[in-house]
């Protein structure tokens, strides 16, 4: 009886769904916490190390350990089947993921500035200097947000899930949960909620059509960046560094308000827009595959 409530019936048997996403959960938890432990205490004789846990970089690697760790132990599978084969494809992937990214958020700035609900302007003492900073310190946090979560959701999550209930079960409850994660942020709404939902399936469409998680990584980290360093709004409602400063008017149900785009209707149109040239994307390169292989 335990063994049915615990392990599938595969040969060799492994932990059922439901507490694989537990264990993985709970094991990342406590290594993140033993981590920034160590980092804590290494920060006492090298106090540049207390950033570590600032910019992600620590939450990343507890994350990476936990899933190497959940599939080997849990699911009977190598980590890197999780769509992190890396292949001739995998650096086009993660630019073309960063493009589409740009180019959605760029499509929101424009549609703010054309509804007269959003002006672009330079933070007051901004220096070469000081752009090379923000790009240096904010690719270092963006890329280990997109890493964990990445690995998190379109990794584990939604793969796993997957695999009992299928692509499109895994797709839309993984998404869901991505929304969850951020319930407590700053100025959280539930137009808020909706938006990360919607985001969620965004970046997982990344995922379903190219079968690889490059490409979500690519869309993740070009999202961040171009919402939060470049273009100045708030990255699901905290604010960073910055090189330009958009500053919006208008209903927050509109633009986002606080919370930064995802939370206004503003998102739509552009992530409608990234799914586009995800599925013009991903058809090419079926195309490139199919004439080199002839």
């Amino acid at each position: 009886m335990l063994r049915s409530v615990f392990l599938t019936n595969d040969s060799p048997p492994r932990w059922r769904l439901g507490w694989r996403l537990l264990f993985h959960t709970l094991l990342m938890l406590v290594l993140n916490v033993l981590l920034d432990g160590v980092v804590l205490l290494l920060a006492l004789r090298w106090p540049g190390l207390a950033s570590l846990g600032e910019i992600g970089v620590v939450g990343a690697v507890a994350m990476t350990l936990a899933t190497a760790l959940a599939c080997r132990w849990w699911c009977r599978r190598s980590w890197v089947t999780l769509g992190l084969q890396w292949n001739k494809t995998a650096w086009r992937d993660f630019l073309a993921g960063v493009g589409i990214a740009a180019g959605a958020q760029t499509l929101i700035v424009l549609g703010l500035v054309a509804l007269g609900m959003a002006k672009v302007s330079f933070p007051v003492g901004l220096t070469v200097g000081k752009v090379a900073s923000t790009l240096a310190s904010t690719t270092v946090l963006w890329a280990a947000v997109a890493w964990q979560e990445e690995l998190w959701m379109r990794g584990y999550w939604l793969q796993n899930i997957a695999d009992t209930y299928g692509i499109g079960w895994g797709w839309v409850l993984s998404s869901m949960v991505f929304a969850v994660l951020h319930i407590f942020n700053p100025h959280m709404s539930w137009m808020a909620v909706l938006g990360l939902v919607l985001a969620g399936l965004f970046l997982g469409y990344g995922y379903v059509r190219t079968g690889y998680l490059w490409m979500p990584l690519g869309l993740h980290f070009g999202w961040n960046m171009f919402e939060g360093t470049v273009y100045g709004f708030a990255v699901s409602g905290a604010n960073v560094s910055q090189i330009l400063r958009t500053t919006t008017r208008g209903p927050a149900w509109l633009t986002g308000g606080a919370f930064g785009p995802e939370a206004g209707l503003i998102v739509v149109p552009a992530l409608l827009l990234g799914a586009w040239l995800i599925a013009v994307y991903a058809a090419r390169g079926k195309e490139d595959t199919h004439e080199g292989a002839v």
